[in-house]
């Protein structure tokens, strides 16, 4: 990995600094890409102070296509490129729009390298390395557009360098061949006709052969991301369509977002001592997991999964917060008064379902019917609330509902 060191050379603003840390209050690496298909730490600089009016640029580094890297600040610095995280997060840029472009080799590797390097001088985990788009507030952001649970595995991976995407490939012979569903390891003229859509539309399949491989996957999902459908890889009926209707869009100059400028509130988020809990692979497990999964009434196993990330939505949008599935300091609040007030208020259907629902909403209704209270809604459960049901002369069908709640509980 080739480092140029660029702190003293880049533009700065004639007034305004940014602020500096301690290390240890760094938590998190944040990968972006700057969403141009060139650039450098001094456009970049340039455009952060002379357009933005950052105190410098927004970066901490910046790795270039052919993976050099530039370093830009010490990593004592607070620099703007996660808004409200910035206080603890280093910032990482690869030059390039991973929208449209595949990520290389060489920038890759010299990332990867990079972050590795971070996370043991830091103590930092993989768990907290996270895209741009990871972080509260910019679950919108299509920044860095590659997928971080691959790069986290990768970091894993302190076996060598990453192998390229493009791989050995059978020789595709020709024939028309028309499939509703396309993927990974199909040929055809159908395959063809994908790759040819996806490279006028700019988001470069590699070569047109007619094989679905490695850089033909990596271009469908760029594309799914792009027009915001589902990401799987796969060519469906609703991706083609997406294909057959995308006009494209002009290319958007985003070297940062003024949005990224931190607020009044980024104090609130600096200072909070619990760390943040999202769904990523490998899955965030611990104490304070189990806190939320007992809070937001999911099974309780210490793993945060989708059935976790769901639940904490829901409580989210319950509670008028951001709805990001992620439990950040604010969430982390709204968590907190539900213990202050010792008691859980309705916020889903509860009825007998395989697995059974659990949680703390579920152990509070079988304290009210005065059953075991093993927060499992099971058959027992259901039945007393059937008796209740009739005793209350509302509808009987094991259910509860707002109703239901509310003759329990008022």
């Amino acid at each position: 990995m080739s480092m140029i060191d660029k702190r003293g050379t880049l533009t700065k603003h004639g007034s305004r600094t940014y602020r500096r840390r301690s290390r240890n209050s760094i938590k998190n690496i944040a990968i972006h890409h700057s969403a141009t298909t060139s650039g450098s730490a001094e456009a970049f600089a340039r455009y952060h102070v002379n357009e933005l009016g950052w105190p410098g640029i927004g970066y901490h580094y910046v790795v270039d296509k052919e993976g050099k890297v530039s370093l830009c600040h010490d990593l004592e610095v607070v620099s703007y490129h996660v808004g409200n995280s910035n206080g603890f997060a280093v910032g990482i840029c690869m030059v390039g729009n991973f929208q449209t472009e595949s990520l290389g080799d060489a920038q890759r590797n010299a990332t990867i390298l990079l972050t590795r390097r971070l996370m043991n001088e830091l103590n930092i985990t993989v768990d907290n390395v996270w895209g741009h788009t990871e972080f509260p507030g910019y679950s919108w952001k299509a920044c860095p557009s590659i997928n971080m649970e691959t790069f986290r595995s990768q970091l894993l991976n302190e076996g060598g360098a990453v192998t390229s995407l493009e791989g050995n490939s059978s020789s595709y012979v020709s024939g028309e061949r028309q499939r509703t569903y396309l993927s990974r390891g199909d040929q055809g003229d159908d395959i063809k006709a994908l790759q040819e859509r996806l490279d006028s539309l700019g988001f470069l399949p590699g070569p047109i052969d007619g094989i679905y491989g490695p850089r033909t996957y990596d271009a469908v999902v760029r594309f799914q991301r792009t027009v915001e459908i589902g990401v799987d890889g796969i060519v469906g009926p609703e991706t083609r369509a997406a294909l057959r209707d995308y006009k494209g869009e002009p290319e958007m100059i985003e070297h940062g977002s003024p949005t990224d400028e931190p607020d009044e509130n980024e104090e609130v988020f600096s200072s909070e001592s619990r760390r943040m809990l999202r769904f990523i692979q490998p899955m965030m497990r611990g104490e304070d997991v189990r806190e939320v999964q007992q809070k937001v009434g999911a099974m309780v196993d210490g793993m945060y999964g989708e059935e976790t990330t769901q639940n904490v939505r829901d409580f989210q949008r319950e509670h008028s917060l951001l709805v990001d599935g992620i439990v950040g300091p604010r969430t982390w609040r709204a968590l907190d008064r539900i213990r202050r007030t010792n008691g859980v208020g309705y916020r889903r259907l509860l009825s007998v379902q395989t697995p059974y629902l659990r949680g703390d909403d579920v152990k509070r209704v079988q304290r009210a019917l005065n059953v075991e209270t093993d927060s499992l809604y099971g058959p027992i459960t259901e039945r007393s609330v059937r008796n209740f049901q009739r005793s209350e002369g509302i509808v009987v069908d094991g259910i509860v509902g707002p109703q239901t709640w509310e003759r329990l509980f008022t």
